[in-house]
């Protein structure tokens, strides 16, 4: 890879770097340094101390950085170490959910089939109790019937008995 020759600012100075990084990193980079130096800035210290100075808030700025990594890596090493186990559940909860879905898919499809048969049952129902209506209908005009003729019957007869009497009252008289 090809090094790439960089001129930055930094404190008034320009400084001709070589490096194989990109160079908008190497431009940031120094522009912090910069602003690190001009944040000391101040006639009553030298140039030399000012640098000193910005180096070391910089070393703290990095040295707190470095403490905060160690802690993160420190806090990351359990899940880091459980992400197996965790990865392995979460593959079995995986499967199982699957399993839940095609069971349910299952369930659902039947329950379709049983609501397509429930509504078939319900039109043969409708049907046969059409039918049963009409066939009370028929029944009720029947014993409508039935009943008249009684009654004719019953008047036949009477009418019958009282033949019957005044027949043997002619008889009787002759």
């Amino acid at each position: 890879m090809a090094d790439n020759k960089i001129v930055v600012n930094i404190a008034g100075m320009d400084y001709t770097l070589i490096s194989d990084q990109d160079e908008n990193q190497i431009e940031q980079i120094a522009a912090y340094v910069d602003k690190k130096i001009r944040e000391i800035d101040n006639d009553k210290l030298t140039r030399e101390n000012q640098l000193v100075l910005a180096s070391l808030n910089i070393a703290d700025e990095m040295y707190k950085l470095l403490i905060k990594h160690k802690n993160l890596r420190k806090e990351a090493e359990e899940p880091i170490e459980n992400y197996p186990k965790i990865k392995e559940a979460y593959e079995d909860l995986e499967e199982e959910n699957q399993l839940i879905k095609d069971d349910f898919e299952k369930s659902k499809k039947d329950f379709m089939e049983s609501m397509k048969k429930i509504d078939e049952l319900n039109s043969t129902i409708n049907r046969l109790n059409d039918e049963i209506d009409k066939k009370n209908k028929i029944n009720k005009s029947k014993d409508e019937n039935l009943q008249k003729l009684r009654e004719n019957l019953m008047s036949l007869q009477e009418e019958n008995l009282d033949l019957q009497k005044e027949n043997e009252d002619l008889k009787r008289d002759l």
